[in-house]
């Protein structure tokens, strides 16, 4: 397991999954991490009946995505973003397509290792304080701290951590999260894929954290990474798109 491609945001756009499925198929990767991001980022309308319509379109690409990428019989590991609203509907059509495609692992939450490397994350919005007015996944400090244990005492050296916000700095500017920032210098993960805005799509080294946000696949972008190789060729961005290093 050395050879990733990590991506997020699909953002609800056919076109994005498909690209998703072209460069599994093309580049072979051991596995694939996708940092949330999958429903449309569309507000929630005011109306019942548009609500629902909208969840159900949540749901129809949802258990699209989740099958497809079963199929592929590559390892997959994602958790969902912060659109990806009811999170227990998500989970629920998650776990129902795990139980056919054995390679796909929602770990919001939830530790999966294979070989010698561990997997977790968590999806949504990290806040201070949880929010339970907003209609979006968000997990509150002590959420994210207990949900997170199993990563930190994991035995497997190589951590990876996804997040479906970027940490502070060049690779999140003003969508950064202190605490995104915080749980990569206190987990120390080889690899965090921290999904962000494309403008600042890039890769940054925190002490021997790799950390990647790989852009969004709704706009093309996406990156591959290769522990085989040397330190500064381990990072390569995909899609024609503007690039921060």
């Amino acid at each position: 397991m050395r050879r990733w491609l990590v991506c997020g945001g699909l953002d609800g756009k056919q076109e994005a999954l498909d690209l998703l499925l072209d460069w599994i198929s093309q580049r072979r990767p051991d596995g694939v991490l996708l940092a949330g991001g999958l429903a449309s980022p569309q507000p929630w309308p005011s109306d019942p009946k548009e609500t629902l319509q909208l969840q159900r379109e949540h749901i129809r690409y949802w258990e699209q995505c989740f099958d497809r990428l079963g199929c592929t019989g590559v390892f997959v590991a994602l958790i969902p973003g912060p659109q990806d609203v009811p999170l227990k509907v998500f989970l629920r059509a998650a776990m129902d397509c795990e139980i056919d495609h054995p390679n796909l692992h929602v770990v919001h939450g939830t530790l999966v290792s294979k070989q010698d490397v561990a997997v977790e994350g968590i999806g949504g919005a990290l806040t201070e304080h949880e929010d339970t007015f907003a209609p979006q996944v968000r997990v509150s400090r002590t959420m994210v701290e207990y949900l997170l244990r199993p990563l930190a005492a994991a035995e497997q050296p190589l951590k990876v951590l996804l997040l479906s916000q970027p940490p502070t700095g060049k690779l999140g500017s003003e969508d950064g999260n202190p605490l995104a920032s915080e749980l990569v210098d206190s987990l120390h993960p080889r690899l965090c894929v921290a999904l962000g805005s494309t403008a600042h799509r890039g890769w940054d080294r925190v002490a021997h954290t790799l950390v990647v946000n790989p852009g969004r696949l709704s706009e093309g972008s996406a990156a591959w990474v290769d522990w085989s190789q040397p330190a500064q060729e381990q990072v390569k961005l995909l899609g024609s798109v503007p690039t921060v290093v």
